[in-house]
Formats: structure tokens, sequence, C-alpha cells
């Protein structure tokens, strides 16, 4: 600064005598000039990345000689430091970093430049002659890139000896046999079945994306296997909603092992509870529970009130319509107060439709025609509904209403390759707010037997003194279901099938109950296993046989099937006799 005063174009202007106006040239030019270079030395000192060249892929290295040595004995530190060779920053550390055995205390994770801390809190007191291991998951990247430093661990001892022993296994769905991957594993020193819910665990892994789960550098001694899915965070089975795996037996750990220790969850199945009422629309009250209904009875303190219930999956929705100003429902123990609103506004805009837009166009001579509406079925003018087919109106045709009054059900004696319109016309639906439909119709095609086809399916290996649970699915829908009992094996013969993809669902029925179970931590009682079998798609005019073994097939605990699909061809497919 003192240069460009010292030695300004004006004060040589005034020392070289030179007039107003070329004095005033010379101020610019040099004014310019001291900006380009400004603006040439600010470029050269840019911290911005160069262009072009390989991007980086390569995860953030370790400096061990500036970092806190690993593996230290006698070590009870309150901070621990991390050097690396680029700038690193930490994601998501209250999920990534776990620390094993688990810390009283939240630590804190921090990141500057090319460097990572983590500072134990000062009321933290760490156990004594215990290994600690520090897993820093996925949570150290690269500053530029995102690069991960997968599974970057610190691990030191309290005492004289660094424990080296580990344990390896895996965890799946009862359910699905899919890896459960939200899943914390829990290893116990003391072994009564109640630490899970008192106790947090002495060591803990989490579950990797293929379920997978390794305890390292653990001590020789006699533990208690669990999994959970800890929802909130405490380290404990205290909730209701949290899924649970456990081991049937102690492990006696005296060396590493290296054979899969698996484990099975289950969300234990809780006493039936209303988590939410809804009645703020009127005509409707919906009821959430945290599972399943079932056939749950209710009742509503004015008779006169005209109902219906539809169950879909937790909830439970009830239709309702009254002219009162309150009501009260009574269900499950629970008695909620209705106060109906927006009754007329409702009822101007409400209208009477059919919802299964997707019926299908081809039915079997034994099936029913469904036709469902949006709301309840208070009447139906029978009467004025037509079924034809290609001579004429039919006669003799059954029409009833579903239970849950949301359903027209027709039924008739099909002809197998005939075609079959029905018309409805406006105003013959009457729904329990008062609103009629509008027309609609249907035409539909009943299939031939040369159309259709047929499955025979030998279930084998099956234990004789257990029973057994055994369902056809189509899709997700149970089209077939039948049991087994003290055999062996067994046939199941369906005929006259919509040609397409069918999937076989087999449950060990243990207690005898009909149902699946899922397993129950205070009772030692394991989810009764299941097996999904995914089949081909039959083909028509063709009766396809299928062998499944009970065994070899993907049971719940046991390793997926390698081979072809589920249901393994015993023979070629061959047409169905005449």
């Amino acid at each position: 600064m003192r240069f460009f005063v010292s030695y300004s174009p004006f004060r040589l202007c005034l020392n070289m005598n030179i007039n107003h106006r070329k004095c005033w040239i010379l101020q610019l030019v040099f004014y310019l000039c001291v900006i380009y270079l400004m603006a040439g030395l600010s470029s050269c000192a840019s911290t911005g990345s160069p262009s072009g060249g390989p991007k980086d892929v390569s995860p953030p290295i370790q400096d061990t000689i500036m970092s806190t040595k690993n593996y230290q004995k006698n070590f009870k530190p309150r901070q621990v430091e991390f050097h690396f060779n680029e700038f690193v920053e930490v994601k998501d550390a209250s999920k990534q970093v776990l620390v094993s055995p688990p810390l009283t205390y939240i630590p804190q994770v921090k990141h500057r430049g090319k460097k990572v801390t983590f500072t134990f809190d000062e009321k933290e007191i760490l156990r004594d002659n215990a290994t600690y291991t520090i897993n820093f998951g996925d949570a150290i990247v690269d500053f530029h890139e995102g690069n991960k430093l997968t599974n970057f661990t610190f691990v030191f001892a309290t005492g004289d000896q660094l424990d080296s022993l580990s344990l390896e296994g895996s965890v799946k769905s009862a359910l699905n046999q899919e890896p459960e991957v939200d899943m914390v594993v829990f290893l116990y020193d003391h072994i009564v079945d109640s630490v899970v819910a008192k106790e947090k665990p002495f060591y803990f892994a989490k579950v990797d994306k293929t379920g997978k789960f390794t305890f390292t550098n653990i001590k020789s001694d006699t533990f208690r296997l669990f999994a959970i899915k800890d929802e909130n965070l405490n380290y404990l089975y205290d909730l209701e909603t949290e899924k649970i795996a456990f081991g049937d037996s102690l492990i006696i750990l005296t060396e590493s092992m290296k054979e899969n220790f698996p484990l099975i969850a289950s969300l234990p199945e809780p006493p039936l509870k209303i988590m939410t009422t809804g009645t703020k629309t009127y005509g409707k009250i919906n009821i959430l529970f945290n599972k399943p209904p079932g056939d749950i009875q209710y009742r509503v303190s004015d008779p006169a009130i005209m109902m219906s219930s539809v169950q879909v999956l937790d909830s439970l929705n009830l239709y309702y319509h009254t002219m009162a100003d309150s009501f009260y429902l009574y269900i499950h123990n629970d008695t909620i107060k209705v106060k109906p609103k927006g009754r007329d506004d409702f009822l101007k805009k409400t209208v009477m439709k059919r919802t299964f837009a997707g019926n299908p166009t081809q039915f079997l001579p034994k099936d029913s025609i469904v036709i469902g509406f949006n709301y309840p079925i208070e009447r139906i003018d029978y009467e004025k509904i037509r079924l034809s087919d290609a001579i004429g109106q039919l006669e003799d045709v059954n029409y009833t209403i579903s239970t849950s009054k949301k359903n027209l059900i027709v039924k008739y004696d099909w002809l197998a390759g005939e075609k079959y319109t029905l018309s409805v016309d406006s105003q013959i639906v009457r729904s329990i707010y008062g609103v009629v439909n509008d027309s609609f119709g249907l035409s539909f095609t009943v299939l031939k037997p040369e159309q259709m086809a047929s499955m025979k399916v030998r279930i084998t290996d099956l234990d004789s003194s257990k029973s057994y649970i055994i369902k056809i699915l189509k899709d997700k829908t149970e089209i077939y279901k039948t049991k087994a009992s003290r055999v062996s094996l067994t046939d199941l013969v369906l005929k006259n099938l919509v040609p397409e993809r069918y999937n076989l669902e087999i449950v060990e029925d243990i207690n005898s109950n009909g149902k699946w179970d899922s397993g129950n931590l205070w009772l030692r009682q394991q989810p009764e296993r299941i097996k999904l079998i995914k089949g081909d798609k039959l083909r028509e005019n063709w009766e396809s046989d299928f062998t499944v073994s009970w065994i070899t097939g993907s049971m719940a605990g046991g390793e997926p099937n390698t081979g072809q699909s589920g249901l393994q061809n015993s023979t070629t497919q061959k047409p169905k006799k005449e």
C-alpha cells in the first residue's frame, strides 16, 4: 500500500510537471494494470480442484503415525484422534458409530480438516479388564467425492489383555426368509432370558445388508445370543413393536467360531389393542389396531343406526348413517363417542359407484361374479338386473349381498365357452346413505375345458409326528387350503384352474391351532417354520405334476434353494386327459 501511495501517478505528475489531461490518462492506465495484476494473483491462489483427470474413487487412508495408536492395552482414553491423507467428514454418526461394550453416555464424534476425534463423555466410566471396539461403520467419507471408509474400527483394552475371539451368524425373517437388515445383535455374559429386557449387552454388532453379523475381539465365556429391531435405540427389548430373534441354547466360546449361528426373527403377537380412531369424516369410523382384529364384535348405543364393517389389514372401517347428533360405539372394551359432522355436505357430494374396475374378463365354471361398490348397500332391485347369454336374458340367477354389504355376488350355472353380459341400470343399487348408482355393464367369457389347467403336487419329507398347513396361492390370494397331520407325504390335486402361476405355502403347525404363530421369548418358543415356494406358470389343457420336499425347500432358517424354481417338475408336463 505504501508503494501505491509513494509512487502514484498523481505524485509523478507533480514531480514531472505533466499537464492535467495527460496525468488523468496515466492514472487510468496505472489502475487498470493494478486490477489485472491482483486478479492474476487471486487466480493463482485459488484452492479449487483442478479440472480434468480421473475421478477419485478411493476411500480416505489413515495416517497411523499421527493417529492414536490402535490395539493398546491398559488404556483408558478420554479422546482418540484419527488423521487421514485427505479432507474428511463424518456422516450420520448417531446411527453408524457403535461402541461395544455399549457406553452409558453419548460420545462426541467430530471432524475438522483431515482429522476425526472421538471423545468420551466426562462422566463415562470404562469397564475394567474389557476390550472396547469403536466401529465407525460407513460414517467416515472423503470430503470431495464422498468415498466411504467402510467398517473402520479402533480397538483397545482397559486391562493387560486384548480379547481376540470372534463369532459369526445371520438373521432372517421367519415369514419370508429375507435378511433382516435393521436388526442389532446382542451378546450377554449374563445368561438369563430376562437380561435382554433389563441390561445393556456386553457386546453388540450390526447386521449387514445380507443379514450377516460378526463379533470380533470378544472374550472366552458363556453367552446368550439375541437380535432385536431396536425401535427406541436404548439397547433393551422393551417395546411390543420390536422384532426379536434368540438362540435356543447357550454359546460356550473358547475359540473363534466361524460356523453360522442362524437367528430367525419375528414380531411377537401382542394382545389386541386399538392404536388410533378416526371419526372426522361423516359416515365412516376408521379404527387402527396393532394387528389384524379378526372377527371382532362391536355394537352402537342406538340400534336403529345402519352399520357395516370392512377389515383392511390392521384397520377396521365402520360405515354408518344416522340423523343423531352423537352416539357411542362399543368395541373391544373401548367406548368411542362419535359426533357426526358434515352430513348434509357429504350427502350432496357422495356418489354410489362400482369400484372393481379390474374385474377379469374370463371366469371358471365354478366362479361367482363379485361386483364391489364404494359404499355399503342398503338394497338392490334384483328384478331390474339383466344377465344374458347369446340367446337372451337368463332366469334363476342367484343374487346376494356380501356380509360387508359392499359387494354384489352373482351365481349361476355357467356353461363352458359361453359369453355372458351383465347389465345394471341406474338407480338399482341404493347405498345406506340413500344415494343410487349410475348404469354399468360387464361382459365375460367362461373358459372351456381345453382352456383350463390342472396340477398335482406331492409334498415329501414331512415329519409324521407333526401337523402342517398347506396353501396354494395365486399372487397373495389363497385359492386352496388343507392340513396334513401325522404323514410323511401328501398329495394335492387341483383341477379346472386358470392357467397362471401358483405358489405354495407350508407352515409347520407345532401347536395344531391351524395358523402360523410367531416366536415368544418368555415361553422359549421359536416362530413356527414356514416355506414360501414359487411355482411355474401352468399351461392350457395341460396337467402338471410337481414334487416338493419339505427338507430341501426354502424353509425358514435354512439356506435358499440354489436349483430351479421351488415347485420342481417330477415329470414333464402332459396334456390333460379328456
